[in-house]
């Protein structure tokens, strides 16, 4: 019975890894299609092979509409790679997905998700959460601006009516006057007075309307830095519990711990070898290596 979980085991080790190794394949073959449909479309290449445009190139010789060509070449255009891993398997939906967002977003999604681990509807509910948060901004934003032409027209009124006061007093200086007069007309200190008053009542105002401005500012801040935390202390939280329960030792058995090495050390090699298989500049040198690996190994066991 052991002979057959063993054999179950290694198995499943077997198919488990060569999944592992064609997935990093179909990723690393996924972005070499997405450059050469680019390639093919901006350098008009299809005309080198018989074709009037890329749509027939596309529907003949690959298979897929220009509608869907254009989405892989989106990936390209738009997905920074120092948001994405190309060696992980995020699949066509997922980077799609990513080449909808600005550099920015991609870079707080990936920053603070394993997407490559996430589900397409995973990614979907993120990014919808993300760009309500960016809309509730937006919507501030023009409120913030809304008040502050407000304010505006509110400054430009008191100088309409602070130039019609100071017309108003050239005209009065500019009348004839009696000579006997010694203190000006009551008319003209009514004039100066009604213009300080302005004067005194546009700068409270307008001190006003800029502080509460400010003060919404930083209370609009202050909210946003408090939901990302909590988001963020969450996240960390889950980590941390799965690292918790990942640390728990486990009542295991000589052979539970040996297969343990077992399969570490296998999947370890065989991503050496899919490694290996991506640089054929260095494939002699790699195989050397593996080669004297192999026999160190080999003669370990002999000599155990």
């Amino acid at each position: 019975m052991a002979n057959e979980i063993t054999a179950q085991h290694a198995k499943a080790l077997d198919l488990h890894n060569r999944i592992m190794v064609s997935a990093q394949l179909v990723q690393t073959n996924l972005w070499d299609m997405c450059n050469g449909l680019k390639e093919m479309r901006d350098g008009k290449l299809y005309k080198e092979l018989g074709y009037q445009n890329f749509e027939e190139y596309c529907e003949t010789e690959c298979g897929f509409s220009r509608q869907q060509a254009h989405k892989y070449i989106s990936i390209i255009e738009n997905v920074k790679l120092e948001n994405v891993n190309p060696g992980l398997h995020f699949g066509v939906r997922k980077l799609y997905l990513l080449s909808t967002l600005s550099e920015a977003d991609q870079q707080k999604i990936t920053s603070e998700n394993d997407v490559s681990d996430m589900t397409v509807k995973e990614l979907e509910k993120e990014i919808k959460k993300l760009k309500n948060i960016n809309e509730h901004l937006e919507e501030n934003i023009e409120d913030r601006d809304h008040e502050l032409r407000k304010m505006k027209g509110t400054l430009k009124d008191i100088d309409d009516q602070n130039i019609e006061l100071r017309n108003e007093i050239k005209e009065l200086r500019s009348r004839p006057i009696d000579v006997a007069a010694a203190e000006p007309s009551d008319d003209v200190r009514q004039l100066k007075e009604t213009i300080k008053n302005l004067e005194r009542t546009s700068e409270k105002q307008v001190d006003q309307l800029q502080e509460e401005h400010l003060r919404d500012i930083r209370q609009l801040h202050e909210k946003n830095r408090v939901e990302t935390q909590k988001q963020l202390d969450a996240q960390k939280a889950e980590y941390e519990e799965k690292l918790r329960q990942a640390a728990q030792p486990a009542q295991q058995d000589d052979k539970q711990v040996f297969k343990a090495y077992y399969s570490a050390a296998y999947d370890a090699f065989y991503r050496m070898i899919a490694f290996a298989a991506q640089s054929p500049d260095h494939l002699e040198f790699f195989r050397g290596k593996i080669s004297a690996l192999i026999s160190s190994f080999s003669n370990a066991n002999r000599d155990m």
